[in-house]
């Protein structure tokens, strides 16, 4: 998955940008981790870390805050997972090839 549009356009010339205009493409993208893709697989890894701040009960009957709260937790962890997983590429000009 990629955080930002880097895509190409089809009518770019790719070549010319590259040869000519010392165009440099580059982007960054994240390998999207096997929990997030499997739910029980993400309650299982999350819930020792929710546990650690609440009851279970509050939990399972989240108020809307608490489902805010829980809402961060998740983003928190998604992003931690995310980031270590990146691949970033570049193509370039490189002694005219």
């Amino acid at each position: 998955m990629s955080l930002g549009n880097d895509l190409i356009p089809d009518d770019e010339d790719i070549s010319y940008e590259i040869s000519v205009n010392n165009k440099r493409y580059q982007a960054i993208y994240y390998q999207l981790p096997a929990e997030l893709s499997d739910t029980t697989l993400l309650r299982e890894k999350l819930w020792p870390i929710m546990l650690e701040k609440y009851m279970a009960e509050d939990i399972e009957n989240p108020t809307e805050n608490l489902k805010n709260e829980l809402m961060t937790m998740f983003m928190e962890y998604m992003i931690e997972l995310c980031s270590k997983k990146s691949v970033w590429f570049m193509i370039s000009d490189f002694y005219g090839k």
